[in-house]
């Protein structure tokens, strides 16, 4: 599970992993937790860890303390896995961690629980009622005029990648090497759990999703609002934009939810065109972003089902990752493909006695990549859930676009099974012998070399990255591994790739920390496409002065942060995201860097009227590049003053102009 996910369920998901991500781990976009190995929300924050003093002792445990105890100390004091410790926790909006418990992947730990319970455990972990935090209703304060109307002309950056293969090219901008070092912040905007929503840019709109469940129009120029859209539950996928003739606008946005419901809106008023739910397990999820080409809209179906392995009362594990295939114009579905083909069966009672079932996972935390050519769909999958074999998990699988028969597979790692919570083999829902929890969070990318050739591209947590031979069954061709990975690093939201390299971002994880600071588990490295052969790599900075948007970073002793975040590439430059709070440029040819920006030095006076608000921990997006404009969601893990809500999106522009 993409280690993003969890963690962010730390931090709605944090400095982690449902974050990411087992890949995503999740690793997502989109499915698995925030930012492996960052830092976490010091106690202090907003409320922090071992509120109350001798007055609780006094007056005895609240009864959120209570239902803590009962069904969270035990992964959280002290932290396992990818869980978040309890001083992360209380730096967390209290909406958040409602949403966490009754919707997002820490469900099914308040299973027959009250709304009233729910509030509770929020209260407690946070230090204060839910209702206080941020009131996303005042964010209408900035409505754009009447007379800003929706168009579709311009230069776009249009869904995970401007491309259908992924490579993340961002080839409409006119931000060069030569300007680049002049990027400034022109306006920003602040908003209650982006986290995961990258920015998509179209025409004269700037499309945004978030973990409170809202989606945004804004204006590209300005940041005023022009629109929004609540969903029925949280999101973290990334919008895609097309037209649709029957839309007022002519032209449609996609985009899913936690609950897996799947949304067509007008691009320009917002209103609701269809809505199609893609998967009934409780525990499926949305969390990649939907790939549109000629109609149809391909979406990647991941699950939570990782965190039950602690469930003894749960019947683990049914759950598997599949791609849909959606009538864009009508919301129908017109394929469904399962990446594990065998239905779950019985195969053993768990040490409760309860009934078990497998295979399950193989979840789909990322964007689909689109090959045209052969008439193929590429996607990387999660981690298995159980002890039954199977070769489909951590591996890249083809599909048909037609009708979603997998073509081939190549599974890169055996008998990963993993569940969250499983310190003992064999207990309650445990697989026998639990595996490094090495999926993929990121997309694969296809790319026509300079020699003519295609290629596949494929960069794993485990930090190794593969280069396959998409007309041999996915024969696999070189690899190479940076660093030495982890569930919680090594390769998590994506990589970029042009004719010559493929630019791999990695992390290190929490689990690495005892390692050398810095080296190339937290860096980002260009590799040859044509063997896999390194030709630069940037470490990531390390000590006092580098992490400045929390106090607990800026340290003598910091180890640097990860590139866990997805890189770009504009015009020969490549932008990395960091969780220092950085995002850096670099010569892609020799890694030379041409620019730096720390979003969390500053204070920024949003255009929808917060003052004072932070940028900082930078993870799961990247940057994107559309005309003479940038945008970049900053603080992943919810940095900002006790004030505003939990992140701010940048509008970059040359000389902030």
């Amino acid at each position: 599970m993409r280690k993003s996910l969890w963690a962010a369920a730390a931090a709605i998901v944090a400095v982690g992993a449902i974050a990411a991500t087992s890949a995503f781990s999740q690793p997502p976009q989109g499915a698995g937790a925030p930012g492996a190995g960052a830092p976490g929300a010091g106690a202090a924050g907003r409320g922090g860890a071992g509120r109350g003093g001798a007055a609780a002792a006094a007056t005895g445990p609240s009864r959120g303390e209570i239902l803590y105890n009962e069904r969270c100390k035990s992964c959280h004091e002290p932290a396992i896995e990818r869980a978040p410790n309890r001083a992360t926790l209380a730096g967390l909006w209290g909406a958040d961690v409602v949403k966490i418990l009754k919707s997002g992947v820490m469900a099914p730990m308040a299973t027959g629980l009250s709304d009233a319970d729910i509030n509770q455990i929020a209260t407690f972990v946070t230090g204060r009622a839910p209702e206080s935090t941020f009131d996303i209703s005042k964010e209408a304060t900035n409505p754009c005029p009447t007379s800003n109307k929706f168009s579709a002309t311009g230069p776009a950056w249009n869904g995970w990648s401007p491309d259908k293969s992924n490579n993340r090219i961002a080839a409409s901008t006119t931000i060069t090497a030569a300007n680049a070092s002049r990027l400034k912040v022109k306006w920003s905007f602040a908003y209650q759990g982006g986290r995961y929503g990258q920015p998509t840019s179209f025409g004269n709109r700037v499309y945004l999703t978030s973990s409170s469940g809202r989606a945004y129009a804004l204006d590209r120029a300005t940041g005023c609002i022009a629109w929004s859209f609540d969903a029925k539950a949280s999101m973290r996928v990334t919008a895609s934009v097309g037209p649709l003739a029957s839309a007022p606008s002519k032209y449609a946005v996609y985009f899913g939810d936690f609950n897996r419901n799947v949304y067509a809106v007008d691009a320009g008023t917002g209103t609701k065109l269809w809505e199609v739910n893609v998967d009934s397990h409780p525990r499926a999820v949305l969390t990649g972003a939907p790939t549109l080409y000629r109609d149809v809209l391909y979406v990647p179906v991941s699950s939570f089902e990782e965190t039950v392995g602690n469930n003894p009362a749960y019947e683990c594990c049914k759950a598997r990752g599949s791609v849909v295939a959606i009538d864009a114009k009508t919301g129908r579905v017109k394929w469904k493909s399962y990446t594990l083909p065998v239905d779950p069966a019985p195969f053993r009672k768990n040490s409760a006695g309860v009934q078990m079932y497998g295979p399950a996972g193989a979840a789909v935390w990322n964007s689909p990549t689109i090959d045209p050519k052969r008439n193929r769909l590429y996607v990387t999958t999660g981690d298995s859930y159980t002890d039954v074999r199977e070769e489909y998990s951590d591996a890249i699988v083809a599909m048909d676009l037609n009708d979603g028969h997998i073509v081939w597979h190549t599974q890169v790692t055996k008998d990963d099974s993993f569940l969250m919570g499983c310190g003992r083999g064999g207990v309650n829902n445990c697989p026998t012998v639990g595996g490094p929890d090495h999926d993929f969070g990121a997309s694969a990318i296809l790319v026509k070399m300079a020699n003519g050739k295609d290629i596949v591209v494929a960069g794993q947590k485990s930090g190794q990255v593969y280069g396959l031979d998409p007309d041999n069954g996915g024969r696999i061709l070189w690899t190479n591994r940076i660093g030495m990975g982890s569930a919680l690093g090594g390769v998590e939201w994506g990589m970029a790739a042009d004719r010559n390299n493929v630019y791999v971002a990695v992390n290190q994880g929490a689990e690495r920390e005892g390692q050398t600071p810095g080296g190339p588990g937290r860096s980002l490295t260009a590799l040859k496409l044509s063997d896999g052969t390194k030709i630069w790599q940037h470490v990531a900075p390390t000590g006092a002065g580098v992490c400045t948007w929390q106090p607990n970073c800026n340290t003598a002793n910091y180890r640097g942060g990860g590139y866990s975040g997805p890189p770009t590439l504009a015009n020969g430059v490549l932008y990395g995201v960091n969780q220092d709070g950085h995002v850096r440029a670099f010569n892609a040819t020799n890694g030379t860097m041409v620019w730096d920006f720390d979003t969390g030095a500053q204070k920024y006076d949003t255009v929808n009227g917060v003052k004072n608000q932070r940028g900082g921990n930078l993870d799961a997006t990247g940057i994107v590049f559309a005309g003479d404009m940038g945008f970049l969601m900053a603080g992943f893990n919810g940095a900002s003053s006790t004030s505003g809500p939990d992140n701010v999106l940048l509008a970059f522009t040359v000389d902030g102009k």
